[in-house]
């Protein structure tokens, strides 16, 4: 039988052999499928209340949360970024989720990965590209 998580979802179990990622994406679409973001949100300690969700596999995180949750100890932030992609094309989102799958099913962390965020630019948001290349932190008088 397969353990499952709070909310009924089966827990990441690694498997030796590891198996191929074709056989491992298979088997996620077979047993899950993509969770629902508001079931991310929950598994993380977030009411659902403090979630915009953005389709059914996005979501934004109002500021309030922050000041909700100051009490809580703060996580850490691990930016995954500069990796030439292998001759089979892993490379940052690959490893981003890696590292994920690893801090969650082998310590038992609580983990997100967020791929695809806004650049944060050589100064961590005062100039990135995604974010509006500068333009954005203009001031308005």
């Amino acid at each position: 039988m397969t353990e499952t998580n709070a909310l009924g979802y089966p827990k990441l179990v690694p498997k030796n052999p590891v198996p191929s990622d074709i056989d491992i994406s298979k088997q996620i679409v077979k047993d899950v499928g993509l969770l629902p973001i508001l079931d991310v949100a929950k598994q993380v300690g977030l009411k659902e209340d403090e979630v915009i969700p953005w389709g059914i596999a996005k979501a934004k995180i109002p500021l309030k949360v922050r000041d909700s949750r100051k009490d809580v100890p703060n996580g850490n932030y691990v930016v995954v970024t500069g990796i030439n992609p292998t001759p089979l094309g892993e490379g940052k989102s690959t490893t981003t989720i890696g590292l994920a799958q690893a801090l969650g099913a082998i310590l038992g962390k609580k983990t997100i990965a967020c791929i695809r965020q806004p650049s944060q630019g050589p100064t961590f948001g005062i100039k990135g590209g995604a974010a509006g290349g500068g333009y954005a932190q203009g001031e308005f008088a």
